[in-house]
């Protein structure tokens, strides 16, 4: 009976975190879907594709210092956060790893922004957006996840939006302040990376730093298949736009990266915080209690599938206005939303079949095959934009991403069914 009861207190704690969570995330993307039509207006198309791509190419540097930390480090302080010292040695590994990554990240910048007429061109809004990657490398999120904190990260994030997105509104007001839009909008980066780092100094979990090379070397080692999938992914997440960025003028850009941002921000307000809520507890109890591991899985594939479903209509029949909204600059956006509805369902669906199921349940294999999906998209997709892009521009590199995000959902839910027979 008392083994029933902590059960259900368990998981009303897990509701409530996503309900919680749901809630900030939803406050977290509202301030950025505030100020997006603000900014699309006043900065036109051209102007704010230069955000688009500047935003993109900066995203492939925090994918580069992420580094699959986000999983695998998650994973890892969830199963040590028992045990000071080896917590200590994870966190600091980490650490240093994103960190080297990140000056890696700089001297590339700097090379393509030299050599290549396309990143010169997009040059200062890239530099305005770099504070992102430094954001990136120093909130921890994977450390507050892992210990089972992530309201208080949510909490931090909300508020440093709510203390530098309404600059934009006073700062932004022609088409000429797009670099003061871009530099603000990575700012908040910045300041919850110095939150959270003075929240976890304060909390007295993490002790004096180690510089331990064998360490370093084996997270960055266990990450590194999380990194490849999350290379291959960012294929047609983030390189779309950039090889947009070289086919066509930059109004083209803005349309296409105004559309794919609207949808993801809907798609990720709902889906991050049930991610970020049961992710480190599948994994946690995946060793010592696969039974409970497996229900949960179940309860989150049902609660994802229906936030999702809601997200895509919404999407198909809410896109003729938001296109009358943003005006004549935006001729065609609702054509774009409409092709992409139906990706967050697939968005959602494939990230609980990989991360919940192949990356929190399953082994060193599932991980393996977690790669391989995206090695095969990452490939196909190249294929579907240069050909949707040549056939059809922004509209072909919005079917290319739709038909992207259904071949990742039906490869996860092959190797769940295969290697963990949860389907």
């Amino acid at each position: 009976m008392l083994h029933k009861l902590n059960k259900l207190k368990e998981s009303k704690t897990e509701l409530t975190d996503v309900l919680y969570l749901i809630l900030l995330q939803g406050l977290n993307q509202l301030l950025p879907l505030l100020v997006m039509p603000y900014l699309m207006v006043v900065l036109g198309a051209g102007r704010y594709g230069y955000i688009g791509f500047a935003l993109s190419v900066v995203q492939y540097f925090t994918l580069v210092v992420d580094f699959g930390f986000n999983l695998s480090a998650t994973k890892k302080v969830a199963l040590v956060k028992g045990r000071p010292d080896e917590l200590n040695r994870v966190f600091w590994a980490v650490v240093w790893s994103k960190t080297l990554l990140m000056l890696v990240t700089l001297v590339t910048m700097g090379a393509l922004i030299a050599t290549v007429p396309t990143f010169r061109n997009y040059g200062w809004a890239i530099l305005c957006t770099y504070p992102m990657v430094i954001g990136s490398v120093y909130t921890f999120i994977w450390m507050f996840q892992g210990i089972g904190k992530v309201r208080l990260m949510a909490v931090v994030n909300t508020c440093s939006k709510l203390l530098l997105l309404p600059l934009i509104f006073i700062l932004v007001k022609s088409p000429d302040d797009y670099l003061t839009a871009a530099l603000l909008q990575a700012l908040v980066f910045v300041v919850t990376a110095v939150v959270s780092s003075v929240l976890l100094y304060r909390m007295k979990i993490v002790g004096r730093p180690v510089w331990q090379p064998a360490v370093i070397k084996a997270e960055t080692r266990d990450s590194f298949p999380l990194f490849l999938s999350s290379a291959s992914t960012s294929v047609y997440t983030q390189l779309f736009v950039v090889i947009l960025g070289f086919f066509c003028l930059p109004e083209v850009v803005g349309r296409y990266a105004s559309a794919e941002r609207i949808m993801r921000a809907l798609c990720f307000v709902l889906y991050l915080p049930i991610n970020q809520a049961f992710f480190p507890k599948v994994s946690a109890l995946s060793q010592d209690d696969r039974g409970s591991a497996v229900r949960i899985f179940r309860q989150v594939r049902f609660l994802v599938f229906t936030a999702m479903f809601i997200v895509s209509i919404a999407l198909f029949f809410g896109a003729p206005f938001v296109s009358r909204f943003l005006g004549p600059d935006y001729a065609g956006l609702d054509t774009l939303l409409r092709i992409m509805a139906f990706a967050p369902l697939f968005i959602g669906m494939g990230a609980v079949y990989g991360q919940i199921g192949l990356i929190a349940l399953g082994d060193r294999n599932s991980r393996h095959h977690f790669r391989n999906v995206y090695f095969i998209v990452a490939v196909s997709s190249l294929l579907f934009v240069f050909i949707g892009t040549f056939a059809a521009r922004e509209n072909g590199a919005a079917l290319a991403l739709l038909l992207s995000e259904a071949m990742v959902f039906a490869l996860m839910f092959h190797y769940v069914k295969k290697d963990l027979s949860l389907c």
